[in-house]
C-alpha cells in the first residue's frame, strides 16, 4: 500500500541507502535530493509526508532551510526528521526551535527512526491545529477562511498566506525579501513594492484605512509585524 512519499535530504559522500531502503519497506516511495536550494521547490511538488535530513555535511544554510519549511503555508505539515551525528545538546534544541519534530543521534537504528517518523507523521496530520486565532482574528487553515470578530472576509489566496505568515510568527519581524519567498516563492519575480501594496491591501481587509494599523506593524527600514 502506497503511503505517500519520503524526502530524504543528504549529502553526495553521504549514504542513505539504508535508511531509505527501511522507508520503502513501510509502504512509502523515497525522493533523494543532494541539493539544499532545491528541497523547498520539492516538497511543494512532490507533497512528501516527511523530509528526513541527514545534516552532517551540509553547512549553516541547513537551518535556514528548515526554518523555510516549517514558515511556508504550504509546506508547515510536513514531518522534518533531523539525522546528524553531534549529540550536543545545544545543537538538538536549535533544532527543534526551528521545527525539526524529531532529531535522531547517529548511529542509530533504520527501523526505529523509521518507526519515529511514522509516529510523528501520524501526530501531525492528527492533531495540527486547524485553526489560528489572533486578537479578533480566526484563519481557518483547512477552509482558508479568515473571520474577523466572526464576520467573513474575503481574501486572495496571496493575502491568505500573507495574513498566516505574519499571524502564526507574531514574535518575527519579516524582511521584505522574507515575505517575498515565503508567500510568492524565490521563482517568482515581484518587487518590494509590491509587498507594500499587498500589506496594504490586507490592512484594508481587516478593515483599518488609517496608521497605524492595530494588526500589522510597519518596521522602518526592515520590514512587518503581526501586533
Amino acid at each position: 500500500m502506497d503511503k505517500g512519499k519520503v524526502l530524504v535530504v543528504d549529502a553526495k559522500n553521504g549514504n542513505p541507502d539504508s535508511i531509505s531502503k527501511n522507508i520503502e519497506d513501510e509502504g512509502f516511495a523515497t525522493v533523494r535530493v543532494v541539493d539544499l536550494n532545491k528541497v523547498q521547490d520539492l516538497v511543494l511538488s512532490e507533497k512528501p509526508k516527511a523530509v528526513v535530513v541527514d545534516q552532517d555535511d551540509f553547512g549553516n544554510e541547513i537551518w535556514e532551510m528548515y526554518k523555510n519549511l516549517k514558515d511556508d503555508f504550504d509546506t508547515r505539515k510536513t514531518a522534518l526528521i533531523v539525522i546528524s551525528s553531534d549529540g550536543d545538546e545545544n545543537e538538538i534544541v536549535k533544532a527543534y526551535q526551528v521545527g525539526a519534530d524529531d532529531y535522531v543521534v547517529k548511529p542509530f537504528s533504520s527501523k526505529s527512526t523509521v518507526a519515529r517518523m511514522k509516529a510523528i507523521i501520524d501526530r501531525v496530520e492528527k492533531n495540527e491545529s486547524k485553526k489560528i486565532k489572533v486578537k479578533d482574528i480566526e484563519i481557518d487553515l483547512d477552509e482558508h477562511k479568515v473571520k474577523k470578530s466572526g464576520k467573513p472576509i474575503d481574501l486572495t489566496y496571496i493575502q491568505f498566506k500573507l495574513l498566516y505568515l505574519l499571524a502564526s510568527r507574531r514574535e518575527n519581524v519579516f524582511s521584505r525579501k522574507e515575505i517575498l519567498e515565503k508567500v510568492w516563492g524565490r521563482k517568482v519575480y515581484v518587487t518590494n513594492r509590491t509587498v507594500d501594496v499587498h500589506i496594504k491591501r490586507l490592512r484594508e481587509k481587516l478593515g483599518e484605512y488609517k496608521y497605524p494599523s492595530q494588526y500589522i506593524e510597519t518596521i522602518h527600514g526592515t520590514g512587518y509585524r503581526f501586533l
